[in-house]
């Protein structure tokens, strides 16, 4: 039988100082990762136009300036217009894709899925460039759709990645159970499979969310005159040096920490109804 270790051992002393160092690395990790974010926001406050410290004073008018321009607003405004719908519908069409890989065995199977990941392997500037001689040509170009379609066509395969990934653990035994039990293929499609795979399907809703709000080369050829935000930023960078940068981009952080808590508070109650009734 393995005996216990006394506290005063050396052994337990290097226990404690391996997890000091850990908790330490991970302080310093997390600093360094909270003090851009903190920084930017300071800096939407002060009154300089460029950043320094100590500041000059604190001010709202780069928050003013921004909404009396108006043109990182509706960049921003176009970015949470194009990016829940173009992750919608890539979930859309991943979760298709992915059963239908997971679920059938048919000729051309590895084609199709080389083909879905296809749009990730090709450079984005090459993609951009494709997408507006595309789109010129059906007379779609420079319109907030044309961004939805092209962004749709990059994000499918990450989202189809991760529903891939959680249809992979559903033992095939659930389906059989229901065909059983006398449900349709769509029936057991809809109140089987669909309920599985949803922690996937929101996984890769978020990830495909995220790489269409950051992904700028395919949207700066495409947009046109409607600009979603890392456009318009980076038409800001370009002509001078803004605070109005800070501020949209505390105003970005303010609404995804929102978010966040949100989706905590519709989620917490769920798990915990979960929780007591496993107890039961």
């Amino acid at each position: 039988m393995a005996s216990a270790i006394h506290p005063s051992d050396p052994l337990a002393a290097d226990g404690r100082g391996w997890r000091l160092a850990g908790r330490l690395y991970m302080a310093v990790g997390y600093f360094f990762l909270v003090l851009p974010i903190a920084t930017m926001i300071v800096f939407s406050f002060q009154k300089g136009q460029f950043a320094s410290i100590p500041g000059q004073g604190w001010t709202f008018q780069w928050y003013g300036k921004l909404f009396d321009d108006g043109t990182l607003l509706a960049a921003l405004l176009n970015s949470l217009i194009v990016s829940p719908l173009a992750a919608t519908g890539a979930c859309v069409l991943g979760f298709l894709a992915a059963y239908s890989i997971h679920r059938f065995r048919f000729w051309g199977r590895g084609a199709f899925s080389v083909l879905l990941v296809l749009p990730v392997l090709i450079p984005p500037l090459i993609l951009g460039v494709a997408f507006l001689g595309l789109l010129s040509r059906i007379g779609l170009q420079g319109q907030l759709s044309s961004v939805i379609l092209t962004h749709m066509v990059v994000i499918t395969a990450p989202a189809m990645a991760v529903i891939q990934l959680r249809l992979g653990q559903m033992p095939s035994s659930l389906e059989e159970a229901a065909w059983d039990l006398g449900a349709t293929q769509f029936q057991t499609l809809y109140k089987v499979v669909l309920p599985f795979a949803l922690p996937g399907i929101a996984g890769g809703w978020l990830l495909a969310f995220t790489f269409s709000f950051d992904e700028f080369i395919i949207a700066w050829f495409v947009s046109g005159f409607e600009q979603t935000l890392p456009v318009a930023v980076y038409a800001y960078i370009v002509g001078s040096v803004d605070p109005s940068l800070n501020a949209v981009g505390s105003i970005v952080f303010a609404l995804s920490m929102l978010s966040l808590i949100g989706v905590e508070l519709l989620l917490f109650p769920i798990l915990l109804s979960q929780y007591r009734s496993g107890d039961d």
